[in-house]
């Protein structure tokens, strides 16, 4: 297309195109699921906000520039990048929304730039014997528990740990548990031993039986996706702080940290029950739960929109009026870097929009800086300083 396509979905959205420019944007949807994505966010987000009040490019070489003006010490955060300079970033620049989807070719040479790279596909696995393994690191076809007795396999071409195996169905329910802990800056996903399928977040702990008996149990802490495998007569249960939720076959999204105050569920497809020593909620898809664990209170809503729970899981970031305190958790998460408000006020600040997970963190900062009178100046040991301008 002669025109970025990001700027023809914008105009679509508004009834500007030509039907010669639908066919265009037709055919380049169909060319890829990338393609497709984009075209999902840009509209979700115009149609969110309908209020597009001009588009600016991003300058990164200058904002890099500055960012690392900002930068003190730490020569950890510096490294060698090629980053694309054809990215059009629509901005609603009054109302705080923002977008960042790929493209475009690298510049020619190469900029020293501050650089705090986004997480990875890492996690460490802990054996009923005793072994910890590193599983970014582990190079093997499968891993041995020798307390066990039991071979676990990794998938081929993902590296990840898949613990279903048709062989061992209906055996007895098993004393020994593995447990899965993900770091800041990380991601990971697994397979269960009953075929549940699980994406773990950033900061993320599960712990689970190598076999499952009558039910299926598990304990959470963090964030995970389950992809429950449905099992009549036999109810998958995750164990999450103060709640628990049962489920037989559904996909849903579950947060549980332990530094926020509330647990928050919310459903993709499927039934579920959250319960609580006071109460029990059933819930359908569309559906999303909130518990306060202060005022043990349950909410729950109907209707929600899905991406803001589960686009981590397809690797972007998914706000709608969210607040700058819980923007900058998630980031702080899955980056690995911890923010300071020099100003509590500016915690309350909201914004909207989608960005790929994909990309440094420089990135985010600069749109957030672009659409809120911000500055977030980047400290050693990984500390970000957010300030009012």
């Amino acid at each position: 297309m002669k025109e970025n396509h990001e700027e023809c979905i914008y105009r679509l959205s508004r009834g500007e195109c030509t039907e010669e420019e639908k066919e265009m944007l037709s055919r380049w949807i169909e060319e890829s699921d990338e393609h497709r994505r984009v075209y999902d966010d840009i509209r979700d987000i115009a149609r969110a906000g309908e209020l597009l009040q001009g588009r600016e490019r991003l300058d990164k070489k200058r904002a890099w520039a500055r960012v690392r003006r900002r930068t003190t010490g730490n020569a950890v955060l510096r490294r060698v990048a090629r980053y694309a300079v054809s990215i059009c970033i629509p901005f609603l620049l009054a109302t705080g929304y923002f977008l960042l989807f790929p493209g475009g070719a690298p510049p020619a040479g190469n900029d020293e730039s501050v650089s705090i790279a986004p997480g990875t596909t890492r996690a460490t696995l802990y054996l009923s014997d005793g072994q910890r393994v590193d599983l970014q690191g582990f190079r093997g076809e499968q891993v041995v528990d020798l307390h066990a007795v039991r071979e676990v396999a990794l998938e081929k071409g993902t590296n990840t740990l898949n613990y279903h195996d048709p062989l061992l169905a209906g055996a007895p329910a098993s004393v020994s548990r593995h447990k899965i802990i993900v770091p800041r800056g990380g991601e990971y996903p697994l397979t269960l031993p009953d075929g549940t399928r699980v994406w773990l977040n950033a900061e993320t702990e599960i712990e689970f039986p190598l076999a499952f008996g009558k039910s299926r149990e598990v304990r959470l802490s963090g964030e995970a996706f389950f992809e429950v495998k449905k099992e009549n007569g036999r109810p998958f249960i995750i164990h999450a702080r103060d709640a628990s939720v049962e489920v037989t076959g559904t996909s849903f999204n579950l947060s549980c940290y332990p530094d926020d105050a509330t647990i928050t569920t919310a459903i993709e497809s499927g039934s579920v029950s959250f319960i609580t020593d006071r109460q029990v909620e059933h819930l359908t898809a569309g559906e999303q739960v909130t518990y306060n664990l202060g005022e043990q209170t349950l909410v729950v809503e109907e209707g929600v929109d899905l991406k803001y729970h589960s686009s981590w899981r397809h690797g972007q970031f998914y706000f709608y009026n969210t607040s700058l305190r819980e923007i900058t958790g998630k980031l702080g998460r899955w980056y690995d870097v911890r923010f300071e408000f020099a100003d509590p006020s500016l915690e309350a600040l909201r914004f909207s929009g989608a960005a790929l997970r994909a990309k440094p963190i420089e990135f985010i900062l600069e749109l957030l800086e672009r659409t809120r009178p911000l500055q977030f100046t980047v400290l050693q040991g990984r500390i970000i300083r957010v300030e009012p301008k």
